[in-house]
């Protein structure tokens, strides 16, 4: 068994969705609006009293008003006075479940848990250590977010040494290769919005994390806010070049850029096919452009879709192909950091060669990434592969 993976790629279209948390609506009759600073975040004073008890009413409630993060950070902050955050993420875990619409949106509802975690234990390594992975790792962005934040007023500029500073040590070597990951590509979110989403600061802020994986893992972090950010405008994109910024940016930043690139293709209209073409113009980075495509498509995947999903990926050459399930499984399994998606997934491919790569680098990914012994593996096959002995064959050496 061999574990293929890019640094980079424990990130995934989900992210993508953090802007469609909030509408124009004034919210449900009755509501609210708790106190707030002029960033939209909850006032840390407010005791949120008189918030709503935690319940998947509240949380869709929620979700419908203008100030869905603040809606969000109220309702957790009451449910956190006499719960845990890992009981938090466990009702998270609830909802998506029961709720599909719930089950795509929940990244920036578990960004609102990690925002409160920080708020209630005080620092990144404390915050991490009451995180999970629930809905791709968003507890442990939140607090990403609220560490870099500091005593800064909102609205107030925090300098670049300053910033730089924060970026060196926001996260301890010592965490768990996992949660490093999740604090880095965290801390690359954070670092664009805390920079006015100036993309070259953030990248050369990255610079100060350490290693190159370091480094990578929070490049992905300011590619991806730089897609998702709340206010569109802030964007440094362009209206009419599916590559831009990836093809001007300097070479080391640029496979990471376009491991994030198609997002910004599909929502300048490309279809899928436009993707796997414009794709084919990215040169070195072509493969990483359609394992980036295969990482939006996951989606689809996710909510019961895998036959369409492994069908586009089948239309596009051998490599191609490859790099499409790559993405695809990458994803699929960093939702939730076991196989429940991506076995069902492998197993639609047409070709038993295609079903084997793909159970390959699933429990190469789960192995090398997760941790996930042998014996953990064959039971994931059994119980989300049930017959597809291609599942089992991929364990072991």
């Amino acid at each position: 068994m061999s574990f293929t993976r890019n640094t980079s790629i424990a990130c995934t279209f989900v992210f993508a969705l953090l802007a469609a948390c909030s509408n124009d609506g004034d919210g449900p009759p009755g509501f609210t609006p708790p106190p707030v600073d002029e960033c939209g975040t909850l006032d840390p004073s407010d005791d949120a009293s008189s918030a709503e008890d935690l319940s998947l009413g509240a949380v869709q409630r929620c979700r419908e008003t203008s100030g869905s993060n603040v809606c969000l950070e109220r309702v957790f902050r009451k449910y956190l006075q006499t719960h845990t955050v890992r009981e938090a993420t466990a009702e998270l875990q609830r909802y998506i479940d029961s709720d599909t619409s719930i089950r795509l949106g929940c990244h920036p509802i578990a960004h609102a848990i990690g925002r409160e975690a920080f708020l209630k234990h005080g620092t990144v390594h404390d915050s991490f250590d009451a995180c999970d992975q629930t809905c791709h790792s968003g507890c442990y962005h939140g607090a990403m977010e609220r560490f870099l934040r500091g005593d800064a007023a909102c609205g107030e500029h925090v300098f670049f040494d300053e910033l730089e500073m924060k970026a060196a040590t926001a996260c301890d070597p010592e965490l768990p290769f996992t949660q490093r990951f999740q604090c880095l590509h965290g801390l690359g979110h954070a670092l664009l919005y805390f920079s006015g989403y100036d993309l070259v600061e953030s990248l050369l802020l990255c610079d100060a994390t350490g290693d190159g994986w370091s480094q990578s893992s929070c490049y992905g972090g300011v590619f991806m806010e730089n897609i998702v950010a709340a206010e569109p405008e802030l964007r440094d994109l362009s209206p009419s070049d599916p590559h831009y910024p990836c093809s001007v940016l300097d070479e080391r930043y640029r496979a990471d850029c376009y491991l994030m690139q198609t997002s910004r293709m599909s929502e300048m209209g490309l279809s899928s096919a436009e993707i796997l073409v414009a794709c084919r113009d990215a040169g070195v980075h072509r493969l990483t452009c359609v394992q980036s495509m295969g990482r939006d498509l996951s989606n689809e995947a996710r909510i019961g879709n895998p036959r369409t999903v492994s069908e586009i990926c089948e239309r596009g050459e051998a490599d191609e192909q490859a790099a499409c399930s790559r993405g695809v499984v990458y994803a699929l399994v960093d939702n939730t950091w076991d196989g429940r998606y991506a076995m069902p997934f492998c197993a639609t491919f047409r070709e038993d060669a295609d079903k084997a790569y793909c159970y390959d680098v699933t429990t190469g990914y789960l192995e090398g990434m997760f941790g996930k012994t042998e014996a953990e593996l064959t039971d994931e096959c059994t119980r989300y592969a049930p017959g597809e002995a291609a599942c089992t064959e991929a364990i072991g050496p």
